[in-house]
């Protein structure tokens, strides 16, 4: 079983980084970076203190993007080329095709994100002569919340049949969850009435990205904390294992032909 899930997910590993989108991704998360130092040249306040929010802005967005444009196509690509049928037609249940898509996915997305976290450090140490560590558990805290959205990408890829309204649905899920903590005010507005019990279900369904990112902490110099951590650990393991389950379900019964 495990050496299914590691053979799908090192051959999802390799088709991605390979893929021209990881490359020019990073040169344009390169060119934020230096884009946000000429802002910090010429806006009034710390200079640091606009790298540091356009640097981790930018690694956030093109992580995401990454994993929206490849995730949505993971399994496009497969049926298209047939060799879906191929690795099906092995004994290689459908919930593990889809845990290796999504952990190869997850891997790349990994990549990319110590990439730039790696390069917006030397380049905040520029300025500041010394390493920032916090960035590191900015980073961190990104790749919690992309393991969620990695998984919405398989999710959404699994149930829908083109990659464009996957890549929407997991993009729209993104925004949907960094703008969760706005439902409880449009419940107190609604008050009692027909559309409360809606919005409150909306809120507990969704994913909670506003727990997940800490980057205006990071930026003014405090790190996050052990329950933090933890929450933020269980909550994107959790909650990107329930939408594998339920999209391994319908998964396993859709037709190929």
């Amino acid at each position: 079983m495990l050496n299914n899930i590691f053979q799908i997910a090192l051959n999802t590993y390799r088709e991605s980084v390979r893929g021209k989108v990881l490359y020019s991704l990073l040169f344009f998360s390169v060119a934020l970076v230096i884009i946000s130092a000429v802002f910090g040249a010429v806006t009034i306040g710390d200079q640091i203190i606009i790298i540091k929010d356009f640097g981790l802005a930018s690694l956030s967005l093109f992580a995401v993007t990454l994993a929206v444009i490849s995730g949505a196509s993971l399994l496009h690509k497969e049926l298209y080329r047939k060799t879906v049928y191929n690795i099906l037609a092995k004994p290689v249940p459908r919930w593990q095709f889809l845990v290796g898509k999504h952990l190869g996915l997850l891997f790349t997305v990994l990549l990319m994100i110590i990439l730039m976290a790696i390069g917006l450090v030397l380049f905040i140490f520029f300025f500041e002569q010394k390493i920032d560590w916090l960035i590191f558990q900015a980073a961190l805290f990104v790749i919690f919340e992309l393991i969620i959205i990695t998984a919405f990408a398989i999710f959404f890829s699994a149930i829908v049949v083109t990659p464009a309204l996957a890549g929407l649905f997991t993009f729209s899920a993104f925004l949907a969850g960094r703008s969760v903590e706005f439902i409880p005010e449009l419940i107190k507005i609604a008050g009692n009435g027909e559309t409360s019990p809606i919005l409150e279900i909306i809120y507990w369904v969704l994913p909670h990205l506003d727990k997940l990112n800490i980057n205006n902490q990071i930026v003014y110099g405090q790190g996050a904390t052990f329950e933090q951590l933890i929450f933020s650990f269980c909550y994107s393991i959790g909650y990107s294992a329930t939408l594998i389950m339920i999209g391994s379900f319908f998964f396993r019964n859709r037709d190929f032909n």
